[in-house]
């Protein structure tokens, strides 16, 4: 549910990996690594794509809330109003983000943004194309009944999103008392991390005080190791969207009671069935490194690169037409063209083709 201003944000957003990306070269530290940004950033094209045709449903629906069912009317002159609504917002995206990380089908829509092994501010761009799209709004509704406006209500969460893109990052190391209050580099490491301690830790946007207050505040010790905890395994914007639907598909068939294959759906991630094993345990991760590397092809990423270029600068001319007319021909075709690209990157750097 994001504004118009996450699109004129994006050249900040290229600038500030560039700039990381120097600065990490300068100290001799490797944090990106180019299939894995190109994945990051097509994940991002690619939500924003599939957001143009959702707006109508997302903004819709709290707008229609707004307007017929609000119990009472906050002012958008007063500051009070803005400041109570930077924290309402803030709270329900905590318990957004929370739920997304124990209800299955909600996390099969959020696990993308953790499937990178890296960390870096690519990472924040590499969000869900499906199932955040339909279900965050539902989480925000108590604003509409509060009376708050959908422009004011947009304009907070453009603000919590931004916020949140700068804490992707390891170059940026503990803030001193800014730690106890809101969400940072440091603490945000921790939510990445697939160490044991580090899991279903500090889900905070930018007030770190809701995982101090709910007991879910972890801080950072050991260098995290980031991923899933069973790795992706795949540069595919398509399958690190599509893995956990298929693999709670799989295990909700597989299953022998009927109870257990409809509570598949909504169980916590590491729940299975007794008669698959039970629940798993999170191991310590057993990799110091990524585990999936694309072998070095310097022609083949300067095509990537090109073509990548390429769908960066539709998607530009895309958003605006999107805006105007979502359902017009040549929109839906280019839309259906840059989503073929972006998953032909992922065949691209497959590692059946690699070998």
């Amino acid at each position: 549910m994001e504004s118009a201003l996450i699109v004129l944000a994006i050249p900040v957003f290229f600038g500030f990996m560039a700039l990381e990306l120097w600065i990490a070269r300068r100290r001799g530290r490797r944090l990106y690594r180019f299939a894995d940004s190109i994945a990051n950033l097509g994940n991002g094209i690619g939500e924003q794509i599939i957001q143009a045709f959702c707006i109508p449903i997302t903004v819709g629906v709290y707008a229609t809330v707004y307007a017929h069912a609000r119990l009472a009317t906050q002012p958008s002159r007063s500051i009070a109003a803005w400041v109570i609504l930077f924290f309402a917002v803030d709270f329900l995206y905590y318990a957004y983000h929370r739920a997304s990380h124990r209800v299955n089908f909600l996390w099969a829509g959020h696990v993308v943004h953790h499937s990178s092994e890296e960390y870096n501010f690519s990472v924040a761009l590499r969000q869900s194309w499906f199932g955040q799209q339909l279900t965050e709004w539902v989480f925000f509704l108590p604003l509409a009944l509060a009376g708050f406006s959908p422009a004011m209500f947009v304009v907070t969460i453009t603000l919590n999103t931004l916020y949140q893109f700068f804490i992707h990052t390891r170059l940026v190391g503990r803030l001193g008392p800014l730690e106890h209050i809101l969400n940072t580099p440091s603490h945000h490491r921790v939510h990445h991390g697939v160490n044991p301690e580090y899991v279903d830790r500090n889900y905070a946007g930018v007030f770190i005080v809701w995982d101090k207050l709910f007991g879910t505040f972890e801080p950072e010790g050991v260098e995290p190791v980031y991923g899933l905890v069973k790795p992706l395994g795949s540069f595919s914007p398509l399958w690190a969207n599509l893995h956990r639907w298929v693999e709670i598909a799989s295990m909700s068939r597989r299953t022998r009671r009927w109870r257990d294959k409809l509570y598949a759906w909504i169980a916590p991630p590491e729940w299975r069935p007794a008669d698959l094993g039970g629940r798993v345990v999170v191991p310590p991760p057993d990799r110091d490194g990524p585990s999936l590397v694309a072998p070095p092809d310097r022609a083949r990423d300067v095509k990537v690169a090109v073509a990548f270029a390429a769908v960066l600068a539709t998607s530009s001319w895309f958003i605006h037409a999107a805006g105007a007319d979502a359902h017009a021909p040549l929109v839906i075709a280019a839309a259906v063209a840059m989503l073929l690209a972006i998953v032909s990157f992922g065949w691209i750097y497959s590692p059946a083709r690699a070998r």
